[in-house]
Formats: structure tokens, C-alpha cells, sequence
């Protein structure tokens, strides 16, 4: 005959979950259970969890991660005109300036 549990599943998954998590202390993790450090050292050590749940909830807070880089980094898109392209005005190039203008320019500050 099976063996009855002393501790529901809810209990011991969210012990499991805080414990792993790390960012309480066991007795921390105790208390806010209203457990003693003993039952809440039974429960972390000898009590199977369902891992199951734990690894959908790390899966799901992954992929919604993931969906949320991939709209924010998600180039726009553009649009490509494929008729010809009008044309451009054609621009002269300028004759260099002498020394003597390029000094002259200089002195009079334009």
C-alpha cells in the first residue's frame, strides 16, 4: 500500500520553485510557507516535484523572451521602385582657385 503524503503537491511544488529560484533563504522560504526548517528541509530533499510544470513555466517565460527581442530588433520593411530612376542634374566641377586668389580669399575672410 502506498504511503500517504505529508505535504500536498501545491506545497511542495511552490517550496521547490522559491528554493531553486535562489533569491530566498530557506527559512525565509519557511516561513512565508508557514512551515518549520525541518518540514521545509524534508520537502526540498526528499519529495519528489513535478518537474513538468516547472520546465513548461521556464519554457514558456523563454519563449516570450524571445518573441519580444524579435520585435524589437525586427528591421522595417521598405519598398523598392523599379521604374527608372529620374535623372540627375549634371554639376560642373568648379575651377581650382590660384595660390594668390586662394590668399587673397584668406585676407579678406570669404
Amino acid at each position: 500500500m502506498a504511503k500517504p503524503k505529508k505535504h500536498s503537491q501545491k506545497l511542495i511544488n511552490q517550496a521547490h520553485e522559491m528554493a531553486f529560484e535562489g533569491k530566498l533563504t530557506n527559512a525565509q522560504i519557511a516561513k512565508k510557507l508557514k512551515l518549520t526548517k525541518n518540514q521545509l528541509a524534508y520537502i526540498i530533499y526528499q519529495c519528489e516535484t513535478t518537474t513538468d510544470e516547472i520546465i513548461v513555466k521556464e519554457a514558456e517565460a523563454l519563449v516570450a523572451a524571445q518573441k519580444a527581442r524579435s520585435k524589437a530588433v525586427k528591421p522595417k520593411s521598405f519598398h523598392v521602385d523599379k521604374t527608372k530612376p529620374k535623372e540627375k542634374p549634371k554639376v560642373e566641377p568648379q575651377e581650382e582657385k590660384t595660390m594668390l586668389a586662394k590668399a587673397f580669399d584668406w585676407l579678406l575672410g570669404t
